[in-house]
């Protein structure tokens, strides 16, 4: 009954439950020339199924995975609307395409879903108000040097705590690379981050990821947030490059051993309570092993 009301009585903005079948069609009519009939292939392997989710109740359960992680794991703050719903949401979601990777043995649960990824294509996302992590950086150099069809933006990452055993990203990330294949992307960028809004917790990985990871200067990425007070002291450091290469958070980690550069400048997200850097991974420069791995490309 509560629920009731409040679904009646609230402004959810961005997101109506009630009208997310109508979303899901008028997506198919505004990008019908933007998706050019390409056929996004459903991966299997043993009793996982990866795929892009294409029904209402697919989306709603990916973004209770997402609510269960950022929200109850990672201590985000959510808005009352989304507290009540249990639901990860936003007004990106509707116009976005969203990974998700099924366990269909997995037992006692109503929600198979234990991975998912958001993508949005440059193209689309031109089309909807841009990119989500426009909001937090200044894009313009990447905006410059690729077409809009190049770009991917990946985010809203998550794996379920029982899942986080290497599988479910390789099963993300195999996907993801048949996604690039078909859209032929140039350039991968999105947001990655460090828990909590503690900048001087992270100090020494910062100061190596400005040394060591930094994006060249034609394609620089600034932060939108005022931070040049920025605790780069380089006193803090005694640890070597592989400890402190070790201590980065997991998704970080995994976008520089692809050959990933981070914005040398972060923003700090107080609602969902982390410091996230921008990262880009230009196609091109993927390592070879993982060209080979997921790409199946070589030069």
């Amino acid at each position: 009954m509560l629920l009731h009301k409040i679904r009646e009585n609230l402004d959810f903005k961005y997101f109506n439950f009630h009208d997310l079948n109508l979303n899901f069609k008028s997506k198919s009519f505004l990008l019908k020339k933007l998706l050019q009939n390409k056929i996004f292939p459903e991966i299997n392997l043993d009793d996982f199924v990866i795929k892009l989710a294409n029904k209402k109740s697919e989306l709603k359960k990916a973004q209770a995975l997402r609510y269960s992680v950022f929200y109850k794991e990672k201590k985000a703050k959510p808005t009352f609307p989304k507290k009540m719903m249990k639901l990860d949401y936003d007004k990106i979601d509707e116009f976005a395409d969203h990974l998700i990777v099924i366990d269909e043995k997995r037992k006692g649960y109503k929600n198979k879903i234990v991975g998912t990824y958001r993508l949005i294509r440059g193209d689309v996302a031109s089309h909807f108000g841009g990119f989500y992590t426009s909001s937090e950086f200044d894009l313009t150099n990447i905006l410059n040097a690729y077409k809009h069809k190049e770009i991917l933006e990946l985010g809203r990452s998550c794996v379920h705590k029982d899942y986080r055993n290497g599988t479910t990203m390789n099963l993300l990330w195999k996907a993801i690379a048949e996604y690039i294949k078909l859209y032929d992307i140039k350039v991968l960028l999105g947001c990655a981050s460090f828990p909590g809004t503690d900048v001087q917790k992270f100090s020494k990985e910062l100061i190596y990821l400005k040394s060591n990871f930094s994006l060249p200067e034609k394609l620089s990425v600034k932060s939108l947030f005022n931070n040049n007070y920025l605790a780069y002291n380089k006193n803090n450091i005694n640890e070597s490059d592989l400890r402190t290469f070790a201590k980065l958070p997991p998704l970080i980690k995994g976008y520089l051993r692809v050959g990933g550069k981070v914005s040398d400048t972060f923003f700090i997200d107080y609602d969902f309570n982390t410091i996230d850097l921008c990262v880009v991974v230009q196609i091109e420069n993927i390592d070879e092993k993982y060209k080979n791995k997921f790409l199946n490309l070589r030069d």
